[in-house]
């Protein structure tokens, strides 16, 4: 396992580099984390506009409904629209 091959390795590195070795995996990770979040609330469901979507399908009101053959440019076209 990968783990135990880096933990393997932190024997051979002198202890006065480990605090910078630390640092870097701490701030890595953190970063890691920040990426995973950053991704999550990008896809957020809005439960409001849902409500409202499906209300309007309800109702057979389906103007503003398209077919989207693109979902990157869709998104990006949503994201300047929101800016």
């Amino acid at each position: 396992m990968i783990q135990d091959a880096i933990i393997n390795e932190l024997q051979y590195i002198p202890e006065a580099k480990l605090f910078e070795l630390y640092d870097f995996i701490h701030y890595f990770r953190l970063g890691l984390n920040s990426e995973k979040k950053a991704v999550e609330d990008e896809f957020k469901i809005d439960p409001e506009m849902c409500l409202k979507t499906l209300a309007k399908i309800k109702q057979g009101d389906f103007s503003g409904f398209t077919e989207i053959t693109d979902i990157k440019a869709h998104i990006e076209s949503l994201k300047n629209e929101a800016n």
